[in-house]
């Protein structure tokens, strides 16, 4: 058996994203993925130009933006480590930032009066990473990532109708 990971988008709109992680492994290796979230793959992604959504509307791979400015409201885990190791989230860039390192369960969250946590990384591409450290046979994690999306980075109706999306909800009318 080979470690069997899994990537699960449970909510993924205009403002927000909520992810699910999880790995299983069998005591071969661990796991470093710079990647694990890929920002410019969520819903209304917009490349280079502005305008269009990357992936999709003729937005290709290599014109997105160099940079997505996600912030996350909140972690929600389960690590199966038999106290033996922990996993590590960080935000990738030339030079990657440690976000949060977590081991037994827990949760951090906007709602326990938590801050959310912006990327911070060197010359960043918006993407989380992950990297487990003393995983062995038998071991497991399952994350519950919620990210909110920048406005200037991702698509939230302003190119669909842009009269309804910059007017109030007072129906002013210029």
């Amino acid at each position: 058996m080979a470690n069997l990971y899994t990537y699960q988008i449970l909510r993924d709109t205009t403002e927000k994203t909520v992810i699910k992680l999880t790995a299983n492994f069998d005591g071969t290796g661990q796991e470093s993925n710079n990647a694990r979230i890929q920002a410019n793959t969520l819903y209304g992604a917009l490349a280079t130009n502005g305008f269009q959504v990357a992936n999709t509307q003729g937005g290709a791979a290599n014109t997105t933006l160099p940079f997505y400015n996600l912030s996350i409201t909140r972690i929600g885990y389960n690590i199966a480590s038999q106290q033996k190791g922990y996993v590590e989230l960080y935000w990738t860039g030339s030079t990657s930032v440690p976000i949060i390192n977590m081991d037994l369960s827990g949760e951090y969250s906007e709602d326990q009066g938590m801050v959310s946590i912006p990327n911070n990384a060197v010359s960043p591409t918006g993407d989380i990473g992950i990297a487990t450290i003393g995983l062995g046979a038998n071991c497991a994690y399952t994350l519950f990532i919620e990210l909110r999306k920048d406005n200037q980075q991702y698509q939230r109706g302003q190119f669909n109708d842009p009269g309804a999306f910059n007017f109030k909800p007072y129906n002013l009318k210029p």
